[in-house]
């Protein structure tokens, strides 16, 4: 155990043990790795839930390709964003240049590093330095 919650304690019928909040391996398993899976509710969650055209959250969201493909854009994280229906209707079948409509955030492939952030409601101190966030 490296870090431990002071205001908890773990009790079996003999003893009180520290509540541990970072433990450290001794032993590593290597576990196969998973790709998070391009799906409309990832794209959703990279994107914070926000158009990338106008920066609204509070409409219905699409998803748009940035590079249309009519005009050879594929589906992958690079080329697909979240746009609100009337920034995916005045985008239409162009590229952002053409519509106009430049992007907020350059689209990437996210790592399971911000799925964990924001799968969980809040992120402990204590473990912001073990996850490479201070």
């Amino acid at each position: 155990m490296i870090e431990q919650k002071s205001t908890l304690t773990l009790r079996t019928v003999s003893q009180a043990l520290p509540w541990p909040s970072v433990i450290r391996l001794k032993k590593y398993v290597k576990v196969p790795f998973s790709n998070i899976n391009l799906t409309r509710k990832n794209i959703l969650r990279r994107d914070k839930h926000k158009c990338n055209y106008c920066g609204r959250g509070d409409l219905p969201l699409t998803i748009d390709h940035i590079i249309p493909k009519s005009k050879g854009g594929n589906d992958s994280w690079t080329n697909l964003t979240a746009a609100c229906i009337s920034c995916n209707n005045k985008k239409g079948n162009r590229t952002p240049e053409e519509a106009n409509l430049p992007l907020r955030n350059k689209p990437y492939k996210p790592n399971y590093i911000m799925f964990i952030l924001n799968s969980v409601s809040r992120v402990d101190e204590v473990w912001k330095k073990y996850l490479f966030l201070k």
